[in-house]
């Protein structure tokens, strides 16, 4: 057998990373040519609602996860807060796998959220449903199998944060 000669690969190494770089620039050009721009350009319409945004979600620990996901992508509210975020917060969940004996040892958490988010008199005023589920295993301990709830709830509930601010971003930053 035959191994390749280690000073040609080197030389390979500096043609493959002109070529990235080549073929990224053609896609960046590309996407600019059909009218792409980043929804989270400085001075763009998506970084308005930063800080500016006071945020109306449910009580409780959920909801608290729900505004914490929001303000890791928006920010707190200032005292010249001019757009309102109102949003939902509806938690199901089913059994996945059941076995023979009939227990339950899967469980799926599905999450829904209904949004809205109002602006000052001049804003079109945003909204939507967003979707989020995750999955537990039920284990031998009471404890431990509400634990893991909990815990997928909470992750459910951040997803629905995250989707929001997602569709925020892309409305805003097209407009």
């Amino acid at each position: 057998m035959s191994s390749p000669d280690p000073t040609a690969c080197k030389a390979l190494v500096p043609r493959r990373a002109l070529l990235r770089l080549a073929l990224l620039g053609a896609g960046a050009g590309g996407l600019a040519a059909c009218g792409f721009t980043p929804a989270l350009r400085e001075g763009g319409g998506a970084t308005a609602v930063n800080g500016a945004t006071v945020y109306n979600v449910p009580e409780g620990r959920l909801g608290f996860e729900l505004r914490a996901s929001l303000q890791s992508r928006m920010g707190k509210a200032g005292e010249d807060s001019v757009y309102l975020l109102t949003a939902d917060l509806v938690m199901t969940q089913t059994g996945l796998v059941i076995t023979q004996d009939s227990d339950t040892t899967r469980y799926v958490v599905r999450g829904q959220s209904i949004w809205t988010l109002d602006g000052p008199r001049d804003f079109e005023a945003l909204g939507g449903t967003v979707e989020a589920m995750s999955a537990y295993s039920a284990t031998g301990s009471v404890y431990a199998t509400r634990a893991a709830r909990r815990d997928t709830e909470a992750r459910v509930a951040r997803e629905l944060g995250e989707r929001i601010w997602v569709e925020i971003a892309a409305r805003l930053g097209a407009g």
